[in-house]
């Protein structure tokens, strides 16, 4: 009983913590807040801090974790409301570019620092694009079912319908020494994500 006792407050604990250093990543980016700063937030020493996550890097990781969880649900919900396939796939794309948005002002890292420390969350964004296949997976399920996209493989369709996505998406990041998205930036590569995903859509109704 203890031991279970024990484990839970650890729990809690770790997500407290999560929560209090996503709030500082969100006001100061990675590169500018540091182990202490999230020490002192939480009224921790840093040893402490240090005993549930070794470095800030394994600390922001479980961030983008929480906050790739928090999207997929939220994501699911809100688009799957939706009855129009089409619809669900520019209410998608919308919500994805505004996620991706948020991710990139969460960390506001220099495009060298960011070059390092890719490595380190490799297999959570593999985990996350899987989880995104299926999503626009479903959505393209929908509409072979409707008799509106005709799909011969959605595993393949919806892997390039990600990459290219994607595509857009770097060629604004590659343009900038800070991995920062302004309002008229956003709202341009909005515009783009916007075009391509109508045009896409039409690709996937011709049988």
């Amino acid at each position: 009983m203890n031991t279970t006792k024990s484990g839970s407050d650890k729990s809690e604990k770790v997500q407290m913590i999560i929560e209090v250093a996503q709030k500082r990543f969100g006001l100061y980016g990675l590169e500018k807040t540091s182990m202490r700063e999230i020490a002192d937030d939480l009224n921790l020493s840093k040893a402490s801090l240090y005993y549930y996550f070794p470095d800030k890097e394994s600390l922001y990781k479980a961030v983008v974790e929480k906050e790739q969880t928090e999207f997929i649900a939220k994501i699911s919900k809100r688009i799957f409301s939706i009855h129009e396939p089409e619809q669900l796939l520019l209410e998608y794309a919308n919500a994805r570019l505004s996620y991706f948005r948020t991710l990139l002002n969460l960390r506001r890292l220099r495009l060298e620092a960011y070059s390092g420390l890719k490595p380190v969350f490799m297999e959570t964004i593999q985990i996350f694009k899987e989880k995104e296949k299926e999503i626009i997976k479903r959505i393209f399920e929908r509409g072979i079912s409707s008799g509106i996209f005709f799909i011969s493989d959605t595993d393949q369709t919806a892997t390039l319908y990600l990459d290219l996505l994607k595509g857009l998406r770097t060629t604004l990041v590659n343009e900038k020494k800070t991995l920062f998205i302004e309002q008229e930036e956003f709202d341009l590569l909005l515009e783009k994500t916007i075009a391509f995903t109508n045009f896409f859509i039409k690709g996937l109704k011709y049988k």
